[in-house]
């Protein structure tokens, strides 16, 4: 892969992810674990698809776009394995926004 190449995006194993986070009952420490390692991985692949996008992306999109990957970066600084449910629930929001962002990204311009 090149620098400039990214993973296809699942978006089905995404969604079922930040829902099980989002919606869950009755998640195990286990499965908590588990999905934090989850998220953590889709955020990052969304992350690296909106930044190659961005340059294409038109006024609103652009600026959403630019704050969702400040954002998100932070989130995967600061995140260190061993979150909150609180934390993690926070980082499945962000991967829901990035993941709309990314089947929405509105008309975009021509690529370079």
């Amino acid at each position: 892969m090149t620098s400039k190449t990214v993973a296809p995006i699942d978006v089905t194993t995404i969604r079922a992810t930040y829902d099980r986070l989002l919606w869950g009952v009755d998640i195990s420490a286990d499965e908590w674990e588990d999905l934090g390692g989850l998220v953590r991985g889709h955020v990052g692949l969304l992350v690296k698809d909106i930044a190659a996008l961005v340059p294409r992306l038109r006024d609103h999109q652009q600026f959403v776009a630019r704050w969702l990957l400040v954002q998100s970066r932070r989130m995967l600084r600061t995140s260190r394995g061993n979150d909150s449910p609180e934390q993690l629930r926070d980082l499945a929001t962000q991967c829901r926004a990035l993941l709309v962002l990314h089947e929405r990204p509105g008309t975009l311009h021509p690529p370079a």
